[in-house]
């Protein structure tokens, strides 16, 4: 008797199967799987490229794990798997059973492609399936409407994820133009279990290699249900897609600000799709999402900018409300406000408080002989030097008026302001500036007028005013030196 042929007897069934002998690893597949699944005669079908992987985890469903291992050791199955050959990947309800032939055991899944067969075989109605996206949009929108901008990142990975199960997609992808829409990046990207990501390469590429698909994207879509017949004047486009073995793309641009922004896109792999109008009208739907997502993004970086260039400008007011604009340090404002505070806390606090009064000799000569410019460089320097002979941190040298300065010393006693003065009287004498109707070596030297309050009964004013006689007869003992 003729031994039966089982793999021909199987391979024949207009049903999707897929089989093996127990014991053996060769599979087999019939003529109802091939045609299911988008394979015809003249495919490179390979029956040995079938890989199945967990459609949630993305991890290969290998050794124990297989679902010929499990329908052959565990009774009947019943396993939804994402299912790769080297022509397609799908995501499918495998069922198992072992059959008993003359030759011995066979293993066979029946495989189906269609999520919606697992409510007994009957297809969820249009409205069903309209209904099931829109939930989708819905538990996406929720999240995006007020993440912040370390979420939305994450979120919109948790999105592109989300339509590619529904839609059974191999890659879903967001792309971002740079400014001068010379380049473009893929940002984010989703891929199903099996498939190949390519986020890491397609990194600043340029829009010019790609002018076919540019022109269509800038009107908003670009669908090709078929790869392979892209036309040759868009050949290098077509071999890049085929070299990422997509078969059909759909992208529909990103608008934000009324601007192109980017696109996202779905490839599928393995085998053509002719994309439906329900395809396109729902990845519209997740484009109009991220564009608005991306806008608030958008938007929240604008008003951040305009509120840091507010504070930019306040410092800049503030700086020269508080500065004087040719010496840049502390102008008479500052040295009104600040005294009065310091004669307050002397007062809580009862600490010294002292007051130097510094002014410029024979300046008037100095301008008239040299000029305005080489005296407003003259006052510079003093002011300069006047900031580092004070060393305390609330120490406080401000331009009072004219060529005459300020120096606050809070906590200073009278031997103590007596030395600082001295200093300062030093300090300015060594910046050698040339002062031919000089008195003292032809350098221009100041005189200090000094006054101390040991208790803070002093007001502001009887303070400066202590001070300015202090000064008065500085400049009577011949000038270049310091009085009380």
């Amino acid at each position: 008797m003729e031994t039966l042929d089982v793999p021909s007897v199987l391979r024949q069934l207009p049903v999707s199967l897929l089989f093996k002998k127990c014991g053996e690893d060769r599979i087999y597949s019939s003529d109802g799987f091939q045609q299911l699944f988008g394979a015809n005669a003249s495919s490179l079908f390979d029956d040995s490229s079938i890989a199945f992987y967990d459609p949630i985890s993305k991890a290969p469903l290998e050794a124990d794990a297989n679902p010929f291992v499990l329908g052959e050791t565990g009774g009947a199955l019943c396993l939804w798997v994402r299912l790769k050959t080297n022509l397609f990947t799908f995501n499918c309800l495998v069922e198992s059973k072992v059959v008993n032939l003359e030759d011995g055991n066979w293993i066979v899944l029946y495989v189906r492609n269609n999520a919606d067969e697992l409510s007994g075989g009957s297809n969820l109605s249009s409205v069903g399936k309209h209904l099931s996206f829109h939930q989708l949009l819905t538990n996406c929108s929720s999240k995006l409407i007020n993440a912040s901008e370390c979420e939305v990142k994450t979120i919109i990975d948790q999105t592109l994820a989300a339509f590619g199960e529904f839609g059974n997609i191999d890659r879903c992808y967001l792309f971002e133009f740079s400014n001068d829409r010379t380049f473009m990046t893929n940002t984010h990207e989703w891929v199903a279990a099996g498939v190949t990501p390519y986020i890491n390469e397609l990194q600043n590429m340029p829009t010019s290699n790609m002018p076919y698909f540019m022109d269509h994207i800038q009107e908003g879509m670009f669908k090709v249900d078929d790869v392979s017949k892209i036309p040759d004047c868009a050949a290098a486009e077509r071999e890049e897609f085929m070299r990422e073995h997509i078969c059909s793309i759909l992208c529909v641009r990103i608008m934000v600000g009324g601007t192109l922004y980017g696109f996202v896109g779905c490839d599928i792999i393995g085998s053509p799709y002719k994309w439906q109008s329900y395809d396109v009208e729902y990845l519209e739907r997740i484009g109009e999402i991220l564009g608005n997502t991306l806008q608030n993004l958008v938007n929240r970086k604008a008003i951040a900018s305009m509120q840091d260039a507010l504070l930019d400008a306040n410092k800049r007011l503030e700086h020269l409300a508080n500065i004087d604009g040719l010496t840049e340090i502390p102008n008479r404002r500052v040295f009104d406000t600040t005294l009065s505070e310091q004669i307050k806390l002397s007062r809580a606090k009862s600490t010294p408080l002292a007051l130097l009064l510094v002014d410029a000799d024979a300046f008037k000569l100095y301008n008239d002989n040299y000029g305005h410019v080489a005296g407003d460089d003259a006052l510079k320097q003093i002011a300069k030097s006047l900031s580092n002979s004070c060393i305390g941190k609330d120490d406080l040298a401000a331009r009072y008026g004219g060529e005459e300065f300020a120096v606050i010393l809070p906590g200073v006693s009278k031997d103590e302001v007596h030395k600082i003065a001295t200093r300062i009287l030093r300090n300015i004498r060594r910046l050698g500036i040339f002062h031919e109707y000089s008195a003292h070596q032809s350098v221009l030297t100041v005189s200090i007028g000094m006054a101390c309050s040991s208790d803070g009964k002093d007001s502001p004013t009887q303070l400066v005013q202590r001070a300015d006689e202090a000064l008065y007869r500085a400049k009577s003992a011949g000038k270049n030196c310091a009085h009380f």
